[in-house]
C-alpha cells in the first residue's frame, strides 16, 4: 500500500520538474513583467493582459476573474483534466517514474473518498439547516 509520504512525493516531484513558464507558456502568449510573465487569461475573455504568472513561486493568478494556482490545477482547469490524469501526462512528459506503480491510483482513490465525505457532510449540513 502507498504511504501518504510516498504520495506526496510523487505529487511534489512532478511540480518540481514541470516548470510552470514553460506549461502555460504553451497556452498563453507570455511577457516579461519585472520578476513575472503577464498574458491575457485564458479562462475569460480580456483585452488588457491581467493574468500573471510567477516562476519562483510556480504560481499564476488572474486579478481579472480570480482564478490562480500552480501547475497542477492550470492544468487540470485549462485541459479539463482530473488530477489523476494531469499528474500522469506531466510525468510521462518529465520521464518521471513512481516508486509505486499504485500512487496515482491511490490518489484517485483518495481523492475520491474525500469528495465523497465533502457530498455527505454538505447534505447533512443542509438537512441540519433545513433546506433539504
Amino acid at each position: 500500500m502507498t504511504s501518504s509520504f510516498e504520495q506526496q512525493d510523487a505529487v511534489q516531484r512532478v511540480k518540481d520538474a514541470a516548470q510552470i513558464v514553460d506549461i502555460i507558456g504553451e497556452c498563453v502568449s507570455l511577457k516579461r513583467a519585472g520578476s513575472n510573465m503577464k498574458g491575457l487569461c485564458p479562462f475569460h475573455g480580456e483585452k488588457t493582459p491581467s493574468f500573471t504568472v510567477n516562476p519562483v513561486r510556480q504560481s499564476f493568478h488572474c486579478f481579472g476573474c480570480g482564478e490562480g494556482g500552480d501547475v497542477l490545477s492550470f492544468m487540470m482547469k485549462y485541459y479539463n483534466l482530473t488530477f489523476p490524469e494531469t499528474m500522469k501526462q506531466l510525468a510521462q512528459r518529465y520521464q518521471i517514474t513512481f516508486r509505486n506503480s499504485n500512487s496515482l491510483q491511490m490518489i484517485r482513490k483518495r481523492q475520491k473518498s474525500a469528495r465523497s465525505f465533502l457530498m455527505q457532510t454538505n447534505v447533512q449540513l443542509e438537512c441540519t439547516m433545513n433546506i433539504c
